[in-house]
């Protein structure tokens, strides 16, 4: 009997205790670096994990940076050339998400009209 209760115990007192440090790091507000940009612009293989390591103390508080920005909809879809500008809001750092507006090629169609004539006088 004694050594199910040691088991149980070694398996639910470690559970325990990172349960209880898992709440106390949410339970703090979010500190944003000193040398964290006001303004940056995603580049290809970002990801908000590195983002979050560059503004906050831990890389690990990257689902509550996402859960402060609601213009991120998808936080594993951050494109390139998308800029983020840091904002407080409620004592809380948000990323302010700037979408880049992809442009495509157009062709202007006009109808076709003559040349116009010159007056014989001017020739």
């Amino acid at each position: 009997m004694n050594r199910i209760f040691r088991n149980v115990a070694s398996v639910t007192l470690p559970l325990l205790f990172s349960f209880n440090a898992v709440a106390n790091v949410d339970a703090k507000p979010l500190t944003v670096k000193d040398d964290a940009p006001q303004t940056y612009v995603v580049v290809k293989g970002d990801t908000l994990w590195d983002i979050s390591a560059m503004y906050l103390d831990s890389p690990w508080l990257w689902p509550r940076l996402w859960q402060v920005n609601p213009d991120i909809d998808n936080p594993h879809l951050i494109y390139p050339g998308d800029k983020l500008s840091l904002v407080w809001i409620n004592g809380q750092p948000v990323l302010s998400l700037k979408p880049v507006k992809k442009l495509s090629p157009k062709a202007r169609i006009t109808e076709k009209k003559a040349v116009p004539t010159v007056a014989e006088g001017l020739v």
